[in-house]
């Protein structure tokens, strides 16, 4: 009677450290969550729990793109043991046989699992079976609910060649589930917050974010002695353009502009609508010629590619400002950069104003 009490307490054991692995990963998921981490730090936590929780050599995570003809690995260990992002992508659809990947997400089979190595393997079988060369592995879906797969969970024992069992796939099984709703909670998390700080009309950022971010941006250079720039933009005779063309046209005139500017910055750079045809442009580690410079830039990219039906130029004015140079903090920031708008204006529009002191 001893072995099949011993059996059953190991058993026992192994199902409270999966569950603690489970709750583990949820607590520190809603974390990241909450302290803005990127959706990689969210995979590289999953594969984190894959591996050191349930005891796997690697892990990787295939998820299937928006449009469900591609499954794509978006986080996995390499052979050295280090985190890798990699292009690997495999076609995929409702059709069995498309590929193995393609019929776990599509519920073809229900999970894979092999503990041999495969010596001859042709090219096409190896496309199709991406995990047919590696030792010890085992493939399951990323599930939400029965009617809901968005990826496939994939590990291996390539180091230790441990075995990996039928009555492990159980433990995989339940986890990739967990790690299905932590991804989907990320998402829709971020398409809220989305939804919370962006202009709905441009897509670029709105006012509410750019005064949390000119405040984090600003705190941070003068943290670390950097230079930041600020720049204000606005459309020239804007009111025209909506009394004559309608706003409709006007709509896309603001659309237009805020991808012009978008396009015309880096992606550290912050682009937001903070007024009817008002922009800032918040530029982090900029000092105050290279400011001057991107002001110039954007003003005459407006001119060429923005326009109404070829009828109607559209302009820009935009004022400048930069710390340490001409503002000791954000408040006299947007006062400085409001005030080489005006000027701008006054002095003609269609042009960058000088730099002013707050």
């Amino acid at each position: 009677m001893a072995q099949p009490r011993n059996s059953r307490l190991r058993k026992l054991t192994l199902q409270k450290n999966e569950l603690q692995q489970e709750v583990l990963m949820y607590r520190n998921v809603m974390e990241s969550i909450r302290t803005h981490q990127s959706l990689e730090d969210i995979y590289k936590l999953i594969i984190d729990n894959v591996t050191k929780g349930l005891g796997f050599d690697r892990a990787g995570i295939f998820l299937v793109n928006e449009t469900g003809n591609l499954i794509k690995q978006v986080m996995g260990i390499d052979q050295h043991g280090e985190y890798e992002t990699t292009d690997i992508e495999f076609p995929c659809g409702p059709a069995k046989g498309i590929h193995w990947f393609s019929d776990l997400v599509h519920g073809h089979v229900q999970w894979g699992i092999s503990n041999n190595v495969k010596k001859k393997v042709t090219k096409e079988v190896y496309e199709r079976d991406f995990l047919g060369k590696v030792i010890c592995c085992a493939q399951v879906p990323i599930k939400l609910d029965k009617n809901k797969t968005i990826g496939v969970l994939a590990v291996d024992n390539l180091f230790t060649k441990k075995t990996i069992k039928k009555s492990d796939l159980q433990a995989l099984l339940n986890f990739a589930t967990q790690a299905g709703l932590a991804i989907e909670s990320y998402r829709l998390h971020h398409k809220v917050l989305n939804l919370t700080i962006t202009d709905p009309l441009t897509g670029v950022y709105n006012r509410r974010y750019f005064d949390e971010a000119l405040e984090f941006e600003f705190k941070r250079a003068a943290r670390h002695m950097r230079s930041m720039g600020l720049l204000y933009a606005d459309l020239d005779h804007f009111k025209s353009i909506n009394d004559r063309w309608g706003h409709n046209i006007g709509d896309e005139v603001l659309k237009r502009a805020a991808l012009t500017l978008r396009s015309g910055v880096r992606n550290i750079d912050i682009v937001s609508r903070i007024g009817g045809e008002e922009f800032a442009i918040i530029l982090p580690e900029t000092p105050i010629e290279r400011t001057k410079m991107i002001a110039d830039r954007l003003v005459q990219a407006v001119a060429k590619d923005v326009g109404v039906d070829q009828v109607q130029a559209v302009t820009l004015s935009v004022g400048v400002a930069s710390f340490p140079e001409t503002a000791p903090n954000p408040m006299n920031l947007k006062v400085s950069a409001d005030k080489s708008l005006y000027e701008a204006k006054q002095s003609g529009r269609n042009r960058v104003g000088s730099l002013i002191l707050a």
